[in-house]
């Protein structure tokens, strides 16, 4: 049975919920955690080269970006869930993923197609190395053990490098990116304490970041002033919606913080069935959902208040729950129009 890209993104999608349970248990947990990571971020590399041998496929455009945005939010809301990366450096790193998916609505409203540019491609990568690295640093203090570590996996890479390259003629960009990257960050480990490199880590890769996303924001959020403010609104409250539940992270339990990341799961899954379907086809629409959810699940949260119960856990789940039941509208519409 022949493997596809599209399996293998679903995979590993998947596997997931794994390192990520094992992030919060001892240092062999986030050893083994660490492991299962890399292992998956490999697999990004690998459905990419079986996309471009096999041919990309729609619901694989749709997938693959999809699935590096849930990876990446189960690599970032443990670490700052545990103290180790501070939110300040986290919450911009999904609000350019929300903005840049928003604004390439208007775009295509507007008839303009905006491609995805070579540093959107790479900064995926740079994410889940920086994660690596971050959690790495945080389970072994002191210089040895991660210093060693990256030495190990600069040479393996600069000997997979030359392989592919013997076989391919060339690299490409993510992986000169992840060489340049590990290289970078054994020098750093090398030269500053803990708490720095930590820093110097999550700093250089939000300002690469948010260069990924300058392109998009410098066209789409002209487009989207011009269309008005109804357009305005509309991108704000769409991005409302996660921003509120990630900015609660730090004052969450380990249960409640789940739900932050379903959230963002479903959001960003949400964005993706957006650009993907039809407007017009579904039982609710797109406007509906977010002029909706924000505000009832502000109403929720209120509600809860009065009544002496939790106002985070409220806003959390009724947030979740309408965003899903949108969702679920959204693929039963499609599955509808399909079978017609």
């Amino acid at each position: 049975m022949k493997i596809t890209a599209n399996q293998l993104t679903l995979l590993r999608v998947a596997l997931l919920p794994l390192p990520y349970f094992l992030i919060y248990g001892s240092t062999y947990s986030r050893v083994a955690s660490l492991a299962i990571f890399t292992i998956l971020g490999i697999t990004d590399y690998l459905d990419g080269l079986m996309a471009r041998r096999d041919g990309v496929t729609k619901l694989g455009k749709m997938l693959d970006p999809i699935a590096d945005k849930i990876f990446i939010t189960v690599c970032f809301i443990p670490l700052v869930d545990l103290d180790i990366f501070p939110l300040w450096l986290v919450w911009p790193i999904f609000l350019r993923e929300f903005l840049v998916t928003e604004l390439r609505a208007v775009l295509q409203k507007e008839g303009m197609e905006l491609p995805v540019m070579e540093l959107g491609k790479i900064k995926t990568t740079i994410q889940m190395i920086v994660a690596g690295l971050v959690l790495m640093v945080a389970t072994f203090p002191g210089k040895t053990v991660v210093a060693s570590l990256l030495a190990g996996a600069v040479t393996a890479t600069m000997f997979l490098a030359s392989v592919l390259y013997y076989k391919e003629g060339s690299l490409s960009p993510r992986f000169k990116w992840a060489l340049g990257l590990l290289g970078l960050g054994l020098a750093v480990r090398l030269l500053f304490n803990d708490q720095a490199t930590i820093l110097f880590y999550g700093i250089a890769m939000l300002a690469l970041t948010l260069a990924s996303g300058f392109e998009y924001v410098r066209r789409g959020l002209p487009a989207c002033l011009q269309r008005g403010t109804r357009d305005l609104a509309r991108l704000f409250l769409a991005m409302a919606v996660p921003m509120a539940a990630l900015i609660l992270v730090p004052h969450l339990s380990r249960s409640s913080t789940i739900l932050v990341i379903l959230i963002l799961t479903v959001e960003f899954i949400s964005q993706g069935l957006d650009m993907w379907f039809s407007r017009r086809c579904s039982i609710i629409s797109y406007e509906t959902k977010v002029y909706l959810i924000f505000p009832a699940a502000l109403i929720c949260a209120g509600t809860a208040y009065l009544l002496g119960y939790g106002a985070k856990p409220a806003f959390l789940w009724s947030t979740l729950f309408l965003s899903t039941f949108y969702i679920v509208t959204r693929t039963l519409c499609l599955v509808r129009s399909r079978a017609g």
